[in-house]
């Protein structure tokens, strides 16, 4: 049965769902490796891996961080020996995997879990203010559905046991222009600036005005939280 949260953060749902201390963990698809610094936080051994070619090249010149490394890869392709991984986590990145790959992306995931590991799938899901505008110039709901079903199809069988939980997070901007630089200028989500200013998008964006004059969109959250592989 799903399981509502309300309003949290992704790293209060996280804590409240798996002890991730001493464990080595993939961020698949880590981005800037933002959730890899705050897993090594906890005390985690991380690796973040990013297809990305231009974003990968950043992490790599990055300031280094202790028990946090990077590499360029794919999840069809993950550069760690057989059943060497404590825990997978995909933070709004498994909608970003081709269709075609999940049964490859899964396989894979089976060749690297330990048979005590747990998978962590983090995914928007397509309702709220936050989809309302964002909806005008990225719209993710088919892909976000065709990574559900890939859960249902390729997941579920592989594991013992799963939890999905719903959440809210809440997104405030104190004007236009910082949404607007949330959403450009990045390498793996290419939105084109001329239509994220578009005027009705700035519409619905100033619509979402809260009486202390910033701006909140809000975005509901899903985790599929599966443990026990079946190896």
């Amino acid at each position: 049965m799903a399981e509502d949260w309300g309003y949290q953060s992704d790293t209060d749902v996280i804590d409240g769902l798996v002890q991730v201390r001493n464990r080595f963990v993939i961020d698949a698809g880590c981005g800037a490796g933002k959730l890899c610094f705050a897993l090594a936080e906890r005390g985690a051994r991380v690796l973040g891996i990013e297809p990305d070619p231009v974003q990968a090249e950043k992490n790599k010149k990055a300031a280094t961080v202790a028990n946090v490394g990077f590499a360029r890869a794919g999840a069809g392709d993950i550069p760690v020996e057989s059943g060497s991984v404590d825990g997978v986590v995909f933070a709004n990145s498994l909608h970003h995997v081709p269709s075609a790959d999940y049964p490859l992306v899964f396989d894979e995931l089976m060749r690297i879990l330990r048979e005590d590991a747990f998978l962590y799938v983090m995914e928007p899901v397509a309702n709220g203010s936050c989809q309302y505008v964002m909806e005008l110039f990225h719209d993710e709901t088919a892909v976000r559905l065709s990574a559900y079903n890939a859960l249902v199809e390729y997941a579920a069988p592989r594991f013992q046991s799963m939890r999905e939980v719903y959440y809210d997070v809440d997104h405030t901007y104190r004007n236009f222009d910082e949404f607007v630089s949330r959403f450009t200028g990045l390498s793996y989500n290419r939105y084109s600036e001329e239509a994220v200013r578009s005027n009705e998008v700035r519409q619905r964006f100033e619509a979402q005005q809260d009486s202390y004059g910033s701006y909140t969109l809000t975005q509901p959250m899903r985790v599929n939280f599966y443990t026990l592989p079946r190896l």
